[in-house]
């Protein structure tokens, strides 16, 4: 049996995505992803990952014509580095496979868990099932409100 690869999100994409056609006549769509850390760097500027997020078939075509650059996102899916091969050597890029996106109308966790403890490096149990409790909330939100922009494949 495989071993679990999840992956869990909020932020805000950075463009809107892009529909790629791949040679197989699959269909992906791409757009870049920013999460912000919970901490600010000593010159008071905000800390913040940039990801690739690649969005497949029926998910793919849905993002297209929903995910705006801007808009807050819950995104669920797996992570995955793939390289290339640059005129300086191999680059080396992790990217999210969304297996599910949501748009959210505020960050998550906003008032929901203490910034201090997010700061760790190390999380205390409580604290990573309150979070998973809020993405858990999140998803059931999207299923309630019969949210057809919420999209899983």
């Amino acid at each position: 049996m495989a071993d679990l690869n999840l992956v869990a999100l909020t932020g805000f994409a950075t463009r809107d995505a892009a529909l790629r056609q791949k040679n197989s006549g699959q269909v992906k769509a791409e757009f870049s992803f920013e999460v912000e850390r919970p901490f600010l760097r000593a010159t008071g500027e905000p800390v913040s990952d940039l990801f690739l997020v690649d969005v497949w078939e029926d998910l793919g075509r849905w993002a297209v014509e929903h995910i705006k650059q801007g808009q807050r996102l819950l995104v669920i899916g797996t992570l995955n580095k793939e390289s290339y091969s640059t005129r300086g050597g191999r680059e080396h890029l992790t990217i999210v496979k969304a297996k599910y996106i949501r748009p959210l109308d505020s960050n998550l966790l906003d008032g929901q868990v203490d910034p201090e403890e997010m700061k760790r490096d190390a999380w205390s149990e409580s604290l990573l099932l309150t979070a998973i409790q809020l993405v858990e909330e999140a998803l059931r939100e999207g299923q309630a409100a019969g949210d057809s922009s919420a999209s899983a494949v």
